[in-house]
């Protein structure tokens, strides 16, 4: 059938074709549900650019588990059958994914790439999209993906990999249905009620191509019925076919299928004719997966497990020779045979991970465990603790939590000290992971008293070193260098580089935070850097980089800190480190807060936030973030944020998350002048602040705390920025902030300054476009009498006919919603009496005499909408 309504999707692909062809690669992911016609799309598009431009096409898989990598693998044939290795590990990936970049790169014409149904792509072959869109600008291509969108979930993957794509190189697509009037045309033509086949179909162009096309003994109740129909008029060794193709969702190989029916040339002839089944390098498959689908459920339990039984008797052997695991794990699922379950999936989840792909690993992990029907301890730990680890990877801490629990408890009945210390020393780790301290202190405390009598070893080392790191994030100076020097002791004695390099990361950034000691601290840290890089430790080196941002960030080393986070982030990237990465994403979201990009500091925090798959122990930074961008815009929900902010800082008991949570609630109560902190609560917070070793934030603390409470807290450094104590300090303090990248402090330090310093320090908080802030600094300039305080026009401003400022826009949207003079100070953190001006200029400035005519009148003007 001819493509129908589908006219400006084609110029849509037109023009992003030519685009690719000056060289400016570009990306289009092309949505909508089974059937909608996107490989018809896509189909009709390659046939009208086929002499101008060299085509590869790939497809995903609708198997249990994703075959790693299929797309790829199918287009490297065609493209360049030496590119694919004998066998693909997660570090020859990253090389795999940089020989197609090139190859493509080599291209005489045009390249267009075409991925099929990634809603069923693996996590590897996620990780080849995000590599090789981001980079699709520097080639001459076109890189088209197709998915169901009715089959992405909130929690799909896929959504996380098109919100991590830079905007300006990727467009997407969506497919509607067919109108009725085209149907009802379409069914005029072959003699059909077009009403009924518009009812059955609801314009899905595949469905109404089948009825129309297929089946010509009127209009079925539904589609199942149709497909079923037509199953039904076949010869029984084409149904037996169509039987064992429905149970085959990756299509079955005509050199098997001969041995499975050896009368296969017949039967399939008819089912070819009428296009039902496609021959395909080699390959038998449905037209359609509502085909397989529809046939596949038809069936009768029995027979289902039958078919599949007979499948892995026939084939086994062929399918392991030829490393396709996941065939024999989905048809032994199919068949009941928990024995062959249990066997190959943890083999399959090894081969997984390998590549990267750590979600499809727990997941076959998780398989092994559901389908082992045997009570070996032996094989039940082994299952656990690499489920556990897998789920570790993929921020799935609570199940990890629940199998190392369980693995836990094998290991003391067994009585094996060693492993029980390594397993007690894991689950402090996951405990911490999960916000959950008291149990972190307990574990950890348990590893090492069963280890310390022991022998050296890794487990050991490691217990030590995981000592080192709790009391690192609980500001225990004395005790984490202690440990960790004990840590790196034994590690040295053993050879143990990983303990050595988890060790010397925690020792560097207690050192790091120590004025007299910092230079040592970066050594130390850069050492363990070293080491991670050296021996491929990826968690390791990911943490080290996290460390050096982190540290460097909160002694305002603003230029370090974004080297680290650049560097980090890529190696992350490259090597399938999602949840390290969304670790590095949180703080470089502080760093372009503290930097003055405070939208994307908050776009950033709102959307791990919203991901849903972030680890609790690092929420309380993405929150305090997003909370304060809100405050300083003057957004009503900051007052829940800040709340939430400040309650799991304090569950944590770590100095590192509760001060940068209490100083946002201090800058607010400075803004407004509302009390949210309990004096006894801010007292005890002041005792351990004063005994930090985090100098930098306890300057910064103690700034707030001034500004709000007029109080003063006890510091033995004081960090330039922050001693403000004279008008010349203040300039010096300016001029650092100046200097490292913070206009934001430079402000706060040139409103410590003279009346000059002030106009100075407002115009900056005036073009950063922290609204709130503005107008708190305005209101105390004007009580001490400063006259010619800075307007001047924002972009916002410029942006309407009558000139009004961003703060009287927001007044009159209140306004158009109803809100009373008292209603809109409390909603803006301003003076009833403020909102009283900005009304009275409002009206002004739009020449009318009535709240109500003002409302009108900006609408009328499309100022408001």
């Amino acid at each position: 059938m001819e493509l129908i309504e589908r006219e400006g999707l084609f110029a849509i692909l037109r023009s992003e074709f030519q685009k690719s062809i000056t060289g400016e690669g570009r990306c289009i992911f092309l949505g909508g549900e089974a059937g909608i016609g996107k490989t018809s799309l896509v189909k009709a598009f390659c046939k009208e650019q086929g002499k101008n431009c060299n085509i590869y096409e790939g497809a995903c898989d609708a198997m249990f588990t994703p075959r790693p990598l299929a797309p790829l693998y199918d287009i490297m044939w065609q493209l360049n059958s030496q590119l694919w290795p004998n066998q693909a590990t997660i570090d020859d990936r990253s090389a795999l994914f940089s020989e197609f970049f090139q190859e493509i790169s080599n291209q005489q014409k045009i390249s267009l790439v075409i991925f099929e149904d990634i809603q069923w792509a693996d996590e590897a072959t996620l990780d080849f999209i995000k590599f090789f869109a981001r980079r699709i600008s520097q080639l001459r291509c076109l890189f088209i993906l197709t998915y169901r969108d009715n089959e992405i979930h909130s929690k799909h993957p896929l959504r996380n990999v098109m919100g991590q794509l830079p905007p300006d190189s990727f467009k997407r697509l969506q497919l509607e249905p067919l109108s009725r009037l085209a149907v009802e045309k379409l069914a005029l033509e072959k003699g059909y009620c077009g009403e009924d086949v518009y009812s059955v179909t609801g314009g899905n162009p595949f469905y109404v191509t089948e009825i129309l096309s297929s089946y010509n003994r009127g209009i079925p109740e539904n589609i199942r019925d149709s497909i079923l129909s037509a199953y039904n008029r076949t010869k029984e060794k084409s149904r037996q076919i169509w039987e064992l193709l429905s149970v085959s969702p990756k299509g079955f190989e005509l050199k098997y299928l001969e041995k499975f029916e050896p009368d296969y040339s017949t039967a399939l002839e008819n089912c070819l004719e009428l296009k039902i089944l496609l021959l395909k390098e080699g390959v038998m498959f449905f037209k359609h997966e509502l085909f397989r689908r529809a046939i596949e459920t038809s069936l009768s339990p029995l027979k289902r497990i039958a078919l599949n039984k007979r499948i892995l008797d026939l084939f086994r052997e062929s399918f392991e020779q030829n490393q396709e695991l996941e065939r024999i794990i989905h048809h032994a699922k199919n068949a009941n045979e928990y024995d062959t379950v249990a066997k190959y999936a943890p083999i399959a989840a090894r081969h997984a991970a390998l590549v990267g792909a750590h979600t499809e690993a727990s997941k076959l992990y998780l398989t092994a465990i559901e389908y082992y029907q045997g009570n070996d301890n032996d094989i039940l730990i082994q299952l656990y603790e690499s489920y556990a680890y897998e789920c570790y990877l993929t921020n799935q801490v609570k199940e990890a939590i629940i199998y190392t629990g369980k693995a836990l408890n094998i290991w003391k009945e067994g009585n094996d000290l060693e492993k029980t210390g390594k397993c007690l020393r894991f689950f402090s780790r996951l405990w911490w992971l999960d916000g959950n301290t008291d149990n972190a202190r307990k574990f950890a405390d348990q590893a090492v008293e069963l280890l310390a009598g022991q022998p050296p070893s890794p487990a050991k080392a490691m217990a030590f070193s995981n000592m080192s790191q709790l009391n690192m994030v609980f500001d225990q100076p004395e005790e984490s260098i202690s440990w960790g020097e004990k840590a790196i002791a034994i590690a040295r004695e053993i050879g143990d580089e990983e303990t050595l390099s988890h060790a010397l990361n925690n020792v560097g950034c207690i050192y790091m935070n120590i004025p007299s000691f910092h230079e040592k601290g970066v050594g130390l840290l850069q050492q363990s850097l070293d080491i991670a890089l050296r021996n491929e430790f990826h968690e390791h080196a990911a943490r080290a980089y996290s460390n050096l941002a982190s540290n460097s960030i909160e002694l305002k080393k603003y230029d370090f800190a974004r080297s680290m986070l650049d560097e980090g982030i890529k190696y992350c990237e490259e090597r399938n480190l999602d949840s390290s990465r969304a670790i590095m994403l949180s703080l470089k979201s502080v760093l372009l807060l503290e930097t003055g990009d405070w939208k994307t500091a908050g776009n950033i925090a709102d959307s791990i936030l919203k991901s849903e798959n972030y680890l609790a122990a690092f929420a309380i930074p993405l929150i305090t973030v997003s909370a304060t961008v809100k405050m300083r815009t003057g957004d009503p929900e900051a007052v829940p944020c800040l709340l939430e902010s400040a309650r799991q800082s304090f569950e944590t008991k770590e100095l590192q998350r509760i001060i940068p949570s209490l100083g946002a609630l201090l800058e607010y109560e400075w803004l407004t002048g509302n009390i949210l902190v309990k004096q006894e609560d801010l007292e005890r917070s002041k005792s351990m602040i004063e005994q930090s070793i985090y100098y930098v934030e306890k300057n910064e603390f103690a700034f707030w705390l001034r500004k709000a409470r007029n109080q003063k807290l006890l510091l033995r450094d004081i960090y330039e920025g922050y001693d403000l104590g004279t008008v010349k300090k203040a300039k010096q303090a300016a001029a650092l902030w100046e200097k490292i990248g913070c206009p934001y402090m430079q402000a706060h330090a040139l409103f410590e300054g003279d009346d000059d310093d002030k106009r100075q320090a407002i115009k900056i908080v005036h073009d950063l476009g922290v609204t709130a802030v503005y107008e708190k600094m305005k209101l105390e300039m004007r009580k001490s009498g400063i006259k010619s305080i800075p307007r001047g026009l924002r972009k916002t401003t410029q942006s309407n006919t009558a000139y009004l400022t961003l703060r009287e826009l927001d007044v009159l949207h209140l306004l158009k919603d109803g809100m009373q003079n008292k209603e809109i100070a409390n909603r803006l953190y301003i003076s009833a009496k403020t909102v009283d001006h900005h009304i009275s200029s409002i009206l002004f400035k739009l020449d009318v005499n009535s709240r109500t005519k003002a409302v009108k009148e900006a609408l009328s003007r499309e100022i408001i909408k």
